[in-house]
C-alpha cells in the first residue's frame, strides 16, 4: 500500500468562509423580485380579461344590432336569418381549416429548406469510374 503524504492544514481565506446571512439575504431578494413579477402578471390578466369582457359585450351588442336590422329594416324572416347565419358559420369554419392547412403546407416546405439534401457528387469524381 502507497503511504499517503502528511500535507500541512489548508489556510482558509476570506473568501472560503460560508456567510449563511448574506446567502439568506440574496435567497430573499430573490423572493420579493419574484412575489413582484407574479403581481405585475396578474395584474396584467386581470387588465385583459377585463378587455375581453368588453369585447365580448361589444360582439353581442353588434349582432343584436344586425339582427334587427335585417329582420325589421330589411324584412327577412327569422327561417331565412338562421339559415344565412348557419350558411355563414360552416364557410368560416371551412375557410378557417384552409387557413390552418396552408399555414401547416408552409411551415413543412420550410422544413424542407431547411433540410439539407445529401451534396451530388461532382462530374469528375474518379469513385464513378472506380465502380
Amino acid at each position: 500500500m502507497k503511504k499517503k503524504k502528511n500535507l500541512p492544514p489548508k489556510k482558509m481565506n476570506q473568501t472560503d468562509i460560508y456567510h449563511p446571512l448574506e446567502d439568506s439575504l440574496d435567497f430573499q431578494a430573490d423572493i420579493i423580485q419574484l412575489k413582484n413579477s407574479i403581481d405585475g402578471l396578474r395584474n396584467h390578466i386581470q387588465k385583459l380579461e377585463e378587455k375581453i369582457q368588453d369585447a365580448e359585450i361589444h360582439v353581442n351588442l353588434l349582432t343584436r344590432l344586425l339582427t334587427t336590422l335585417c329582420i325589421e329594416k330589411f324584412g327577412m324572416r327569422v327561417g331565412v336569418l338562421k339559415r344565412l347565419i348557419k350558411r355563414i358559420e360552416s364557410e368560416a369554419i371551412r375557410d378557417s381549416q384552409i387557413f390552418h392547412l396552408e399555414s401547416l403546407y408552409k411551415l413543412s416546405a420550410d422544413l424542407e429548406k431547411r433540410i439539407k439534401t445529401t451534396p451530388t457528387p461532382p462530374k469528375d469524381d474518379p469513385w464513378e469510374e472506380i465502380s
